[in-house]
């Protein structure tokens, strides 16, 4: 009896252990990008940038407003379509696909989406939000070791952040449903920069639709909320 509670006690201090080690990365991660208070306080984002399919250049120009709304355009050959996704409704515009007005999202893709709508990101107040993580050790990337942590959101979807040993992250692998199939989806995050208010992002993201490149990252600007809207 004695042994078996010795056993049990010493099961209880590795797991201890093991969630205060994923907390202290996190806890890292989070000071790495600016800190917490700062990353609390980034309530806006506009990015523009660029990526090349099919021999195209597309640009790209991504508006964030925290909890409010996302506007994704692309502009190719004269021509711009977006996305935009909101708390209760989404919307696609795609000229290139015959559309000659926006496109209502489906119910399902609209309440997936809406992790999109958290700026800071998941690990930032990850347990006031619900989430769960978990460290499951190390693995290299790219030849760097980095800290492979599990986020479990209260959906039940979870996600694989690679943090390095600089407490960057620096890969994400999550699934998405598409077409009601569960697909893997990859983004490496490289080419870390700090802007002039102090947030230190990533302004390149590699995954299977490309490599994107950002030219410009402005935070905590004014966006206007019509951009939010279908027809603008």
């Amino acid at each position: 009896m004695k042994k078996l509670l010795a056993f049990a006690f010493l099961l209880l201090i590795a797991f201890q252990t093991k969630a205060q080690t994923a907390d202290e990365i996190v806890a890292k991660h989070i000071e790495a990008r600016g800190g917490a208070e700062k990353l609390k306080n980034l309530q806006t984002m506009v990015m523009e940038g660029s990526v090349e399919q099919g021999g195209n250049q597309i640009a790209l120009k991504f508006y964030l407003s925290n909890g409010k709304g996302v506007r994704t355009e692309f502009s190719v050959m004269g021509q711009t379509g977006y996305n935009i996704l909101t708390p209760v409704a989404g919307w696609s515009f795609n000229p290139f696909a015959g559309n000659t007005e926006a496109e209502a999202m489906p119910e399902d893709q609209v309440k997936e989406g809406q992790s999109q709508l958290d700026i800071a990101g998941p690990l930032v107040d990850y347990k006031a939000k619900g989430n769960k993580v978990e460290l499951l050790g190390k693995e290299k990337i790219d030849g760097g070791e980095c800290f492979k942590l599990l986020l479990t959101r209260p959906n039940g979807k979870t996600a694989t952040y690679f943090i390095n040993e600089s407490w960057l992250m620096v890969r994400a692998i999550s699934t998405s449903t598409v077409n009601g199939s569960e697909v893997e989806v990859t983004t490496d995050y490289t080419d870390y920069r700090k802007t002039q208010d102090g947030y230190t992002i990533a302004f390149k993201r590699i995954n299977a639709n490309g490599e994107i490149s950002f030219d410009k990252i402005e935070t905590n600007v004014k966006i206007e909320e019509s951009l939010f809207k279908p027809g603008n």
